[in-house]
């Protein structure tokens, strides 16, 4: 035996399944009841089409935005944090200075 003279699974599986023709018992269905099924997918589809543009995808836009003004937002806060605690050093640093000061005021009076 040759492998080109053992037919493949394929072709038997295809062979068997041309009795059975699930297109032929489509058409054989009145012309109303198919406009019918296509008219309610058709309005199902359109029903889809408008909870995913006016619903969906812009809910998911403003998502993408809030992540992104949060992100921002850390940053700056981190960035106000940074200045205030310069501004805490600082402050510190005046208040020091001015209570030595202050001792050596009252040390030479």
């Amino acid at each position: 035996g040759d492998i080109k003279d053992v037919p493949s699974l394929f072709s038997r599986d295809a062979e068997k399944e041309q009795d059975f023709c699930p297109v032929k018992e489509l058409t054989d269905e009145p012309k109303e009841a198919k406009t019918a099924q296509d008219d309610e997918f058709s309005l199902w589809m359109w029903q889809v089409q408008i909870f995913f543009t006016t619903k969906f995808f812009p809910a998911y836009q403003h998502e993408k935005v809030l992540r992104e003004k949060i992100k921002e937002n850390r940053i700056w806060d981190a960035e106000l944090a940074e200045l205030r605690k310069i501004k805490d050093e600082e402050l510190a640093q005046l208040i020091a200075g001015r209570e030595a000061e202050e001792a050596k005021r009252q040390e030479a009076a």
